[in-house]
């Protein structure tokens, strides 16, 4: 596999994430179905989430059946023979989802042994579908380039931050008053293509940065030019412009 562009994967990815976009709206609107608890009271998984998964697998084996599978709700996982691997999110913001609350989406990304390779996240509430592909040279949005990235100052910037306790940590207490505000919305994914499309300026996550919360997201960010800071052993993601994670000091204890 060439470690550059691999547009009949981006292709794919962004067929299947609109569709099961399309497929989770009607559910969002018509009824998720049965929701239960998974590994803690906040760790939903509806009905929707399960079958979205299955049909998302299945598309995909049918395409490129020698690629591997791996899925939030583990429904269809399957092993590589290819050296390509994909991950599908079925609803990234499942809370949100079985709640109403409008801050969901639907992720299906795939890479191989360099890494995220491409990566498609639909948000079918505002009929936008980013997605990107490793060496393509930027973001798409519903299949064009997406507008160019605004540049704001660290001052006036708004961040994407979910952190919990680790907000009150040195590094980040640091960051008092010398950034703009901090929003937490409840979607891993989106608030990643959000922040590669530049409606957050930054990102900052505490999570287990599994792949199918992290890998579309990362592909997006990279190809945008901004800097991912993967910590797995601190469970924290970061994503910034060029230059911040220094300037703020986010590299100190």
């Amino acid at each position: 596999m060439s470690p550059v562009e691999d547009p009949e994967r981006l292709a794919i990815a962004e067929a299947v994430a609109a569709e099961a976009g399309r497929e989770a709206l009607r559910a969002f609107r018509d009824g998720v179905g049965a929701v239960r608890v998974k590994r803690g009271p906040h760790d939903l998984v509806t009905e929707t989430d399960e079958r979205i998964e299955r049909s998302v697998a299945a598309a995909l084996a049918e395409r490129f059946p020698a690629d591997g599978m791996v899925g939030e709700e583990a429904t269809s996982d399957r092993p590589s023979a290819s050296g390509i691997t994909w991950t599908v999110d079925p609803v990234d913001g499942t809370w949100n989802f079985a709640a109403g609350l409008p801050h969901w989406c639907v992720v299906v990304a795939c890479a191989d042994a360099a890494g995220p390779l491409a990566g498609a996240i639909a948000d079918p509430l505002r009929d936008e579908l980013w997605s990107a592909v490793r060496g393509g040279g930027g973001l798409r949005c519903n299949g064009a380039p997406a507008p160019p990235r605004p540049v704001r100052a660290m001052g006036s910037s708004t961040w994407a931050a979910a952190l919990g306790p680790r907000f009150a940590d040195p590094r980040w207490q640091r960051l008092r008053g010398r950034i703009g505000p901090i929003r937490m919305m409840g979607s891993l994914a989106l608030d990643l293509a959000w922040t590669a499309a530049g409606r957050y300026d930054a990102f900052a996550y505490s999570c287990s940065l599994n792949p199918w919360d992290v890998w579309a997201g990362q592909v997006m960010a990279r190809e945008q030019g901004l800097d991912v800071h993967a910590e797995p052993e601190e469970r924290l993601l970061t994503v910034l412009p060029g230059g911040w994670w220094e300037d703020l000091g986010l590299g100190a204890p």
